[in-house]
């Protein structure tokens, strides 16, 4: 049978299951309005919306899935830099893949439509209705902060239109509470506190970078009332500052993502005097943090990245978290499961830097 015959049959099916069931129309999250069935059961998450659907508890609703979340390892790195991904690693070679995904590519579309999801949920609007209008299956967006950074409050919201989409609204509402829990601490343990300098580096972007690669308004150092240096640009999300610009500011503080550690390390050894020059590193003030980009953002790693950075800093407002626990508390909040042990088994987060003459360890 040609594809095209193949594809109209599909379709004509697929619209057949569609209109059997009971349809509402909802807005969606870019103001579009769609009709869906009113008690969806079945779905397929792409471009990274399946981590939403993991914290909101609804991965047994999941009838598709994209190839990249079957990969252990994704742009040079282990799969587990997805915090995500560690909750559903045994279930994932079950589902039927529905393309190869990744940011900005559409699903394969016959393979989409033979899985009958009841809807399509992405992140990207300009996408969603190319995929409605080809496969006939509602397609809603869910807002994603791009490259622009974003705000908890956004976030939030994400999780009360899921919640009442998949009928979780309970656990929408568990989690926005537990998030805003946090943030309060966050600033409550830091209100009043002096000022520090601090520079967050190494952070991907479609892929690793090194030390160079940051992000202006970094959510955690607003929570905790430092000076995000990257901030003196002007510029939201993510951005790559000229190596000059950093010694210039000559934080008191650098973070590095472990997404990019290997490409620091790699730097390092070509240029040491540069690293000499800076306060951090001949303070001993450069330490790791867990991956804020992969494949979007690791809202719990964020939070966890949050409370080491406090404690680094701030280390007498902090003196009674331990951040493994915290860590672990925060991982099995919105992953219903502790994936800690697996994940600093990729990734050594958390840990001081030194910075040798053979290249940089952590201990």
């Amino acid at each position: 049978m040609k594809k095209p015959l193949m594809t109209l049959i599909f379709l004509l099916i697929m619209t057949a299951s569609v209109h059997a069931k009971e349809l509402i129309t909802i807005k969606d999250m870019a103001d579009r309005d769609v009709r869906i069935p009113k008690n969806v059961q079945r779905i397929v998450a792409l471009s990274a919306s399946l981590r939403y659907i993991v914290y909101l508890q609804a991965f047994d609703k999941v009838v598709g899935i994209e190839g990249v979340e079957k990969q252990r390892v994704m742009r040079g790195n282990p799969a587990t830099g997805k915090a995500y991904w560690l909750a559903i690693k045994d279930k994932v070679h079950d589902i039927e893949s529905v393309g190869e995904g990744g940011p900005g590519k559409l699903p394969d579309f016959e393979r989409l439509i033979s899985v009958r999801p009841d809807i399509v949920i992405t992140f990207e609007v300009d996408n969603a209705q190319l995929i409605q209008n080809k496969t006939g299956i509602p397609t809603v967006v869910v807002n994603y902060a791009g490259t622009e950074g974003f705000r908890i409050e956004d976030i939030q919201k994400a999780f009360s239109f899921l919640g009442t989409l998949l009928g979780r609204e309970n656990r929408a509402e568990e989690l926005n509470r537990y998030l805003q829990q946090m943030i309060s601490d966050l600033e409550r343990r830091t209100k009043g506190q002096r000022k520090t300098y601090v520079y967050i580096g190494a952070i991907s972007a479609r892929g690793a970078h090194g030390i160079t690669s940051s992000e202006a308004n970094y959510p955690p150092l607003k929570w905790l009332g430092v000076n995000n240096v990257v901030d003196e640009t002007g510029k939201k999300g993510h951005v790559f500052i000229d190596r000059e610009k950093l010694l210039q500011w000559d934080p008191e503080y650098i973070f590095i993502d472990t997404g990019g550690i290997n490409m620091v390390n790699q730097d390092y050894n070509r240029q040491k005097e540069f690293y000499k020059m800076l306060k951090a590193v001949n303070k001993g003030r450069v330490n790791t943090i867990m991956p804020f980009n992969f494949y979007r953002t690791n809202l719990e790693l964020l939070m966890s990245n949050a409370y080491f950075i406090g404690k680094t800093v701030y280390p007498d407002r902090f003196k009674d978290i331990d951040i493994e626990q915290k860590t672990r508390d925060i991982l099995k909040m919105f992953l219903s499961v502790d994936v800690y042990d697996d994940l600093r088994s990729s990734f050594k987060g958390y840990e001081r830097v030194k910075f040798t003459n053979s290249g940089i360890t952590t201990e």
